[in-house]
């Protein structure tokens, strides 16, 4: 359904085109030879054209500097509140470690302490 759209809108935009072309060089004066009639439309062409582009730069420097805000109001303070999400963990991280790995760490090395007195007495 949207391709069919574009097509209207190219297709009504070269009948506007055409037609304002047919329309200039009608408008040029008897003395004009065509190919003047035709370098003057296609100067006005251009000039239109120039237009267009400077206003669609004006709205891409006005999207990006939407976007620019959008980005310090809404993406620093998320940045801000996972950097501290991140900060909680790592806390949350070294406390299991302290108070549940270094017991079963240290509960480990005595068994292997152990094992090695019992091999060293039994002579294995």
């Amino acid at each position: 359904m949207r391709r069919g759209w574009i097509w209207v809108i190219v297709g009504g935009l070269l009948a506007l085109f055409v037609i304002l072309f047919v329309v200039l060089y009608l408008l040029g004066g008897p003395e004009q030879s065509p190919l003047e009639r035709v370098r003057d439309i296609a100067v006005i062409f251009l000039a239109l054209a120039t237009v267009l582009v400077v206003l669609l730069l004006g709205v891409l420097v006005g999207v990006a500097i939407w976007l620019g805000l959008l980005i310090r109001d809404h993406l620093i303070p998320l940045l801000a509140a996972a950097t501290e999400t991140m900060t909680k963990a790592k806390g949350t991280v070294e406390f299991v470690g302290e108070t549940v790995a270094r017991p079963i760490i240290r509960t480990y090395g005595r068994v292997a302490a152990l094992r090695a007195l019992i091999r060293t007495l039994t002579h294995r």
